[in-house]
């Protein structure tokens, strides 16, 4: 029997042992590739002393990964008894943000790492609030650092108490809580001993109990982006990704926003047609009338298409060094859309760590801040709620100096869109004037 796939992300604290944790699920699920053993060993020999083995390849795996080096470490999946995970490693917020929102690394589920000797800080809070603002529902929290107070369930229990009012108040009052010593095994990947009193599962059992597998979403309305176009004898060719739902030849589609339709000549995958393709195919199409397809545009059916909205709902995080104001004009890449969008209004900040809801009607967003934004699209875009469409409701912000901030669509207010495409096809590039229809 196959196992399923499960993309993993562990969050929490810096300093509460997310990245020995994931070196001990690695270790213990015998996943570290053999040349990298065989190293560790050799330096372990010329140090004379094998009683650290774990602390030294922790320590190999922190120092590559400063310097950039781990990253096929990090993504080397290990086996339980029914899924394959892939941790998703993300050092900080700004890499673990732009690796969520681009859909490359999206998590089925997420391992919140606590230390129960520290307790629960302010990026505990953030990193939770960060996961759930992604969309991902499926969350198990790791006490770690149980060795450090000798494995007392006292102390298990005083944090499961302070973390409890957190977890309810993000949506995960159902979460489940394991005591854990990632340095030393214990309850990782098998039952502890040293931990008598706790009758539930190990991390790894416990997450092979909880978190289920993600499903193509085949059985949703058709979305397909366009990635490019290309010229093949006389043949137009209209690369696309299908994000969701399944694409059948002979049928007719409309790319918004323009609007056009067209019916399916040919779907086309290295050198041989098919006669469908579904959610995750990535393919190109003929089709039998030529049309202005170009990158950023979105493939549905004419009874479901995408949305052209003429403003949108978003929440948005800011990263360091960065603002986002009322009325400044905005580049966001969705999809494989760039466009511009202007900030009409700044809703409401948030609170990330007391998770309260700033007073007043704030102008601007600062570097760090969360909160609710209100972008009219100055550009031709198709817009998704994410709750709907994920793959089409999650955005990133650029500036001068990269990715500024990254969000989620929350609202959309659907556009006229036979006006949106007569604006669009009769003004070109003056229909950022947006005159009333």
């Amino acid at each position: 029997m196959s196992l399923s796939k499960i993309n993993l992300v562990v969050i929490g604290h810096k300093d509460h042992g997310k990245s020995t944790l994931i070196g001990r699920l690695l270790y213990d699920s015998k996943s570290i590739p053999e040349q990298k053993l065989q190293e560790i060993e050799a330096e372990l020999a010329k140090a004379g002393d094998e009683s650290f083995r774990f602390a030294f390849l922790l320590d190999t795996l922190e120092e590559e990964r400063r310097g950039g080096l781990t990253i096929d470490i990090m993504q080397t999946p290990f086996k339980s008894k029914k899924h394959v995970y892939t941790i998703i490693d993300c050092p900080g917020h700004r890499e673990f943000i732009k690796k969520m929102l681009t859909g490359a690394s999206q998590a089925d589920a997420g391992v919140l790492v606590v230390s129960a000797s520290e307790g629960v800080q302010d990026q505990t809070k953030q990193h939770a609030f960060l996961v759930k603002t992604l969309g991902i529902q499926q969350l198990i929290v790791a006490v770690n650092k149980m060795d450090q107070l000798n494995y007392k369930e006292s102390k298990f229990d005083e944090m499961r108490e302070k973390l409890q009012p957190v977890l309810k108040a993000l949506g995960y009052e159902g979460a489940r809580m394991v005591p854990i010593s990632a340095f030393t095994g214990e309850n990782v990947f098998t039952k502890s001993r040293k931990m008598e009193w706790y009758t539930g599962p190990s991390l790894i059992d416990l997450l092979d109990e909880e978190v289920k597998p993600s499903t193509r979403p085949v059985d949703r309305p058709l979305r397909a982006a366009v990635q490019d176009v290309y010229e093949m004898g006389n043949e137009k060719v209209i690369v696309s990704k299908i994000l969701t739902g399944m694409l059948e030849q002979g049928r007719a589609i409309v790319l918004d926003p323009s609007g056009e339709v067209a019916e399916v000549e040919r779907i086309q995958t290295f050198g041989r047609d098919l006669v469908k393709a579904e959610s995750g195919d990535s393919v190109g199409l003929v089709l039998n009338r030529p049309v202005n397809a170009s990158r950023g545009q979105v493939i549905g059916y004419p009874q479901d298409r995408a949305r052209a909205p003429k403003s949108f709902v978003a929440e948005m995080i800011v990263f360091a060094g960065a603002t986002v104001k009322k009325d400044e004009a905005l580049t966001i890449r969705l999809g494989t859309a760039d466009a511009r969008c202007r900030v009409r209004e700044v809703i409401e900040k948030i609170d990330p760590i007391n998770l309260t809801r700033a007073a007043g009607s704030p102008d601007a967003l600062a570097a760090g801040d969360v909160g609710k934004l209100a972008l009219i699209p100055l550009d031709p875009l198709c817009v998704e709620k994410y709750s709907d469409f994920p793959e089409l409701g999650r955005f990133v912000v650029e500036g001068k100096s990269g990715t500024v901030a990254a969000g989620i669509v929350l609202e959309t207010e659907v556009a006229d869109v036979e006006c949106f495409a007569r604006i669009h096809a009769g003004l070109g590039d003056r229909w950022r004037a947006r005159p009333a229809c």
